[in-house]
């Protein structure tokens, strides 16, 4: 079966040469001059012909050009912190001898569980230690049989709602303010959360030199630790555009873009003029209509085949 797969894959590259400039092997079409090329091709606008299985062959797709929203974003980077509100110190109300443990680090555990049981230097009664707030068991510094004093003998620390704090450089503080949504990832561009800036700090840290802005993020899940570093993605800048196509799609001819346009099997070079862009997509402001079928991945192929014709008619 694979080598079926390779015959007809040669036997397409064969076929290219003949169907880049816009004709058939056997009927030439008429409008083509003597080298074989479209007419419109000397306004700018080469043409070429490539049957739809050659096309699939070579993974081009297509997409409709038409209205799209821009998002313009700057990216940040941070790190995760624990609300100090959700942190809670336990200490014993009364110091005395530590009689049991139940709480171990890094134990999750509920509002009001028993952590430890202590016997008072006073009253010589034992009562039970508590936890004011359910969490992660953080720090434990109790042991059974020593004396507790008024230093926290545990640490609990609620996780579930957390802060990223990303720092704000010079060149990007004019851009960040409070409101502005944002995408947290991981250092491998996995998403881990979302949140809107909530804070923007009125102080700069000395030695960086940066400002920081305060995110606060859902961590129901679990998926963000305190102290992770991460990065963000903040959206400064949203506005809808009449015409537009996806970046990828954008070749360039002497420094002009081109996109290619689809018509059954030809496809036709469109210089156009260009407006604003965001990361995915780019705003047409002249040069292709609305509703028009575009090569939106493999203009690269496009491009390169119209070259190659163009190439070997020039001899």
């Amino acid at each position: 079966m694979k080598s079926t797969l390779l015959l007809n894959l040669m036997a397409l590259a064969l076929v290219l040469p003949l169907v880049a400039c816009g004709q058939s092997a056997d009927h030439p079409p008429h409008e083509a001059d003597e080298h074989g090329h479209d007419d419109s091709a000397a306004h700018g606008e080469a043409t070429m012909r490539m049957p739809e299985e050659v096309a699939a062959a070579m993974e081009v797709a297509t997409a409709t050009a038409g209205p799209q929203t821009l998002r313009q974003t700057r990216e940040l980077t941070g790190r995760v912190h624990t609300d100090p509100a959700r942190v809670a110190r336990v200490r014993p109300r009364y110091p005395g001898l530590i009689t049991s443990v139940r709480a171990q680090p890094w134990d999750m555990v509920e509002d009001n569980a028993v952590l430890a049981r202590v016997q008072s230097n006073d009253s010589l009664q034992t009562y039970s230690l508590r936890a004011p707030i359910g969490g992660w068991v953080v720090t434990r510094n109790a042991q059974e049989g020593e004396v507790s004093g008024d230093d926290p003998l545990f640490v609990i620390a609620d996780l579930s709602e957390l802060w990223v704090e990303l720092d704000v450089f010079d060149h990007d503080l004019p851009f960040i303010s409070v409101g502005q949504p944002a995408v947290i990832r991981g250092l491998h561009g996995e998403h881990l959360a979302e949140g809107p800036i909530d804070r923007m700090s009125p102080l700069a840290i000395h030695g960086a030199q940066s400002v920081r802005a305060r995110v606060i993020v859902d961590n129901a899940d679990g998926v963000l630790r305190p102290g992770q570093y991460v990065t963000a993605e903040v959206l400064t800048v949203e506005r809808d555009v009449g015409l537009a196509v996806k970046r990828e799609a954008v070749q360039y001819d002497a420094g002009q873009p081109v996109i290619f346009e689809k018509t059954g099997e030809t496809y036709t070079a469109r210089p156009v003029e260009l407006g604003a862009q965001d990361s995915q997509y780019a705003e047409v402001r002249s040069g292709l209509a609305a509703g028009a079928k575009y090569v939106s991945r493999g203009s690269y192929l496009i491009k390169a085949d119209l070259n190659k014709a163009g190439a070997e008619h020039s001899h």
